[in-house]
């Protein structure tokens, strides 16, 4: 087992020997050597011991802690690993056009990826849903036509360039939305991406599954030696872990939105399984489980790269060392992750 996930409420953390051990009102439930581990996840309420968190620092543990929202609320891992140079690149780089050219080719492996799963979907449905299918076809070619203009984006820095890369991307954002409605049905209330104030149940889910990327993006980033908070296309600010942000854009689309598309086209969720809260749409503990069930399980999945293939968690790691290799000029490029079409 890679990874401990602590679901529900009234669940402790503790441990036994060299074992990270769960337990229920007293009964131990679930129990792992920590050497084997790669990231304790907790999505409910409960505790856990300093011992437990000392034992997951020994050995390298990310320990994970998501709330109903998909935010990341607290992460605790081992010291960096890494060598300082890392991190001292990464700062020159956002004054020069490293910044720039990891920015294009991340902003170039979204696009692609969006145009890839519109496609994908465009294909399944061409004959029991061809007006789906012909929106899809539309709304990936309207991608393809901004592929070049993103391409022949050039600048010294990043924030010179910025505005102009998000707003390339900002556009094959709403052609990608728009294609991905048209496979919800209808009792579902999509019509568009609001981002982390989610009112209906697509956004919720969309929300909830980011956050669970994040964090297995935030592990990649720590262990690449990068700042997590030294990003380049998503803008600076106070908390925001840009970098981390950053690299989540080449994964969104085959990881989470894929899954969400799945457990909702094939009713695996109703909208009976959301509920407002405050204003916000709140998945059911059923929904929650049934989403973190199959995102994680596509981190398990192969995928292929080149010539070889990986598991998608291997592959968030290896795009994040590729970051680091660059800005310290052992390759002369960084090339964003995409899936062909």
């Amino acid at each position: 087992m890679d990874r401990l996930v602590v679901n529900g409420y009234g669940k402790y953390v503790g441990t036994r020997e060299n074992q990270i051990v769960v337990k229920e009102k007293g009964k131990i439930i679930a129990y792992e050597l920590a050497e084997k581990l790669r990231q304790v996840l907790i999505t409910g309420r409960g505790s856990i011991s300093f011992d437990a968190m000392n034992l997951l620092a020994e050995n390298g543990v990310d320990l994970l802690v998501v709330d109903w929202k998909g935010e990341v609320k607290a992460r605790l891992s081992s010291p960096s690993m890494r060598t300082v140079k890392t991190r001292r690149e990464q700062y020159y780089a956002y004054n020069d056009k490293r910044g720039v050219r990891i920015s294009k080719n991340i902003a170039l492996a979204k696009l692609r990826n969006q145009y890839a799963v519109l496609g994908t979907l465009a294909k399944r449905r061409k004959e029991t849903k061809p007006e789906s299918a012909e929106t899809l076809t539309q709304m990936r070619n309207e991608i393809s036509a901004q592929i070049p203009v993103l391409e022949q984006i050039k600048s010294r820095t990043i924030d010179n360039a910025r505005e102009t890369i998000m707003g390339v991307e900002g556009i094959c954002s709403s052609y990608y939305w728009r294609g991905f409605a048209s496979v919800i049905p209808e009792d579902f209330s999509f019509n568009d991406r609001s981002g982390r104030y989610a009112r209906d149940p697509v956004n919720a889910m969309l929300n909830y599954g980011y956050g669970i990327l994040r964090g297995e993006v935030w592990r990649a980033v720590h262990f690449a030696g990068l700042d997590p908070y030294g990003g380049f296309l998503h803008v600076d600010r106070p908390g925001r872990p840009s970098m981390v942000l950053d690299l989540m854009e080449e994964f969104r689309q085959h990881l989470v939105d894929k899954s969400v598309v799945r457990l909702i086209t094939k009713r695996m969720v109703s909208p009976n399984d959301f509920a407002l809260e405050q204003g916000l749409c709140k998945l059911s503990d059923s929904a929650r489980k049934k989403l973190l069930s199959e995102i994680l399980g596509k981190f398990e999945d192969y995928v292929r790269v080149g010539s070889n293939k990986m598991r998608w968690c291997d592959l968030i790691v290896k795009q994040a060392r590729d970051v680091a290799k660059y800005l310290r000029g052992e390759t002369t490029s960084y090339e964003g992750f995409y899936q062909r079409w």
